[in-house]
């Protein structure tokens, strides 16, 4: 009792040694992220049968370079405009299905590589994702 009592005590010491290192990617430093996320989540109106809806949306973007997190969110009111401007009255409909949304997804990266790139003189993204996508 006493033995299994130390290995479980000696690996939890071990752990704690250990954990800060693997957070900051083994190296000391700290880690970095390709993905920026643009939150807090956006809130548009779409069309649903000559009603109004929101689509509550959650977006994430792939960056090509980690280093270019700080240019990115120097840019965030042209990018939210962007999207905004994208999915503002679009139908339910056309978005509901997973058909509807990657055609939408593969728009808002396209469009965002364009700001970017006209912004900072490279596209800066690889991808956008949708992390939620709630029609209410």
């Amino acid at each position: 009792m006493k033995r299994l009592f130390n290995s479980q005590l000696s690996f939890f010491i071990l752990l704690l040694i250990v954990s800060p290192y693997s957070q900051a990617g083994g190296g000391g430093g700290t880690a970095v992220s390709k993905y920026f996320s643009l939150s807090p989540p956006m809130v548009v109106n779409v069309s649903d049968n000559g009603k109004v809806r929101h689509l509550q949306i959650n977006i994430q973007l792939r960056l090509n370079d980690p280093a270019d997190t700080a240019s990115v969110q120097e840019h965030k009111p042209a990018i939210q405009h962007e999207l905004v401007m994208l999915l503002s009255g679009r139908e339910a409909k056309d978005v509901r299905t997973t058909k509807g949304k990657e055609s939408l997804r593969s728009e808002a990266t396209k469009r965002l590589k364009k700001i970017l790139t006209e912004n900072l003189g490279k596209p800066t993204i690889k991808d956008v994702y949708f992390t939620t996508f709630v029609i209410q």
